[in-house]
């Protein structure tokens, strides 16, 4: 028995272009990553599973591609051979489920299926894995590092606070390599928050790109743990410095060709040199407190990232969004017209305790590590609210 999605006999369908994508999930943080990532797409997003999917197919079959949840389906198989027998033969079937194990996934692809994607489903992973081949476009292949970079809507807005203890967060969650590079050279934080003391190494590599290599950058990378390592300055304010764009671009490949994972402080405003590193981002989080120039700042800011890079990489996290005095959310949305990809709290003493000790906070304030584990997971693709087994057995 073939079982096939390809090999089915289908009603005689129009020749006429259609460019809709038909999707069956089950649930929110799916429905979001495929609204998000798929936004300039012929999108039909519907709540349901492959048993919808297959009723939807008897009578309506005009379409693209499908995307259908197979999550708790008891037989998976046979679902798919049933919606072999309804699903036009050119319609190419994506999956999406909750089991990991590459033998299921071999299973699906054999089955016929044009890819499995396992949950959680970030919108990175719609963007680099499906979206390709649903929309027709070349899938970018590169093995370097990813580029996450931070940058603050307007001064005290948190932005170096979360790029250092995010680091951190992702090296302990992945077991990555992870660098930190902190591109404010007068009066940067990452430094202080991590009780370091930098060097020149940077500024130089920064405005002489010819003179810096992966030795050189070796030695002015700072060791925080083993796993993370910061690069950055503390130049004196009244320097003139002259930064160019080639020295950033070479900076930041050197540090993917070392690390998993480069996450980068951004000054704002965005410069031509800093804009580069927005451009090859993988991810790009503005950050903004509820403030009215925050607010101002933000949707400015938002504006100008998705004239550099594809907007589907940017995300917007709403910073101590509690906090006394600040605006209230739904003013928030409206000036941004758009909701928080992210909100976080205001998580009281311990983040400017940290500050003062030099100790990053997330290793002290679990509600921090708690908001800081969706981003995580967005970027690697990690699910970290699931724990081992051995972990689970020992909270008993």
């Amino acid at each position: 028995m073939d079982g096939s999605i390809a090999v089915s006999m289908q009603p005689e369908r129009s020749f006429l272009r259609c460019d809709r994508i038909v999707a069956f999930v089950n649930d929110e943080a799916t429905t979001t990553a495929l609204r998000t990532a798929l936004d300039d797409a012929h999108l039909d997003l519907r709540k349901g599973n492959i048993r919808h999917a297959i009723r939807m197919l008897e009578t309506d079959y005009e379409l693209a591609s499908l995307i259908v949840d197979i999550s708790g389906i008891d037989d998976p198989i046979k679902a798919l051979e049933d919606l072999a027998r309804v699903c036009p033969t050119d319609v190419p079937v994506a999956l999406i489920g909750d089991n990991s194990d590459i033998g299921f996934y071999r299973a699906m692809l054999r089955m016929g299926a044009m890819e499995y994607l396992y949950k959680p489903i970030s919108r990175d992973m719609i963007n680099h894995v499906l979206r390709p081949k649903l929309v027709g476009e070349k899938p970018r292949v590169d093995r370097s590092g990813h580029v996450v970079a931070v940058c603050g809507a307007q001064g005290g807005a948190g932005a170096t606070s979360i790029a250092v203890n995010l680091a951190l967060q992702l090296a302990d969650t992945t077991k990555a390599r992870v660098a930190l590079l902190d591109l404010h050279l007068q009066g940067g934080e990452t430094a202080v928050m991590l009780g370091v003391q930098p060097g020149p190494g940077l500024r130089i590599a920064l405005e002489n790109p010819e003179r810096a290599d992966e030795l050189f950058l070796e030695r002015a990378a700072i060791e925080v743990n083993d796993r993370v390592r910061l690069i950055a300055a503390d130049e004196a304010l009244n320097a003139e410095l002259h930064i160019t764009e080639a020295g950033v671009q070479n900076v930041v490949r050197l540090l993917r060709n070392r690390f998993n994972y480069v996450l980068v402080d951004l000054p704002v405003p965005l410069t031509p040199a800093i804009q580069s590193v927005v451009a090859i981002a993988r991810t790009v989080l503005v950050l903004l407190e509820a403030e009215v120039t925050g607010l101002r700042n933000a949707k400015a800011l938002r504006k100008a990232v998705s004239l550099i890079s594809d907007k589907n990489r940017m995300f917007t996290v709403l910073n101590r969004a509690d906090r006394a005095g600040g605006l209230p959310l739904e003013t928030i949305v409206k000036g941004l017209e758009a909701r928080p990809d992210m909100v976080i709290p205001d998580l009281g003493s311990g983040m400017t305790q940290a500050v003062n000790t030099g100790v990053p906070a997330f290793r002290h304030v679990p509600k921090l590590r708690r908001h800081l584990a969706p981003i995580v997971q967005e970027i690697s693709g990690v699910d970290t609210t699931r724990r081992s087994w051995m972990s689970r057995l020992l909270k008993r």
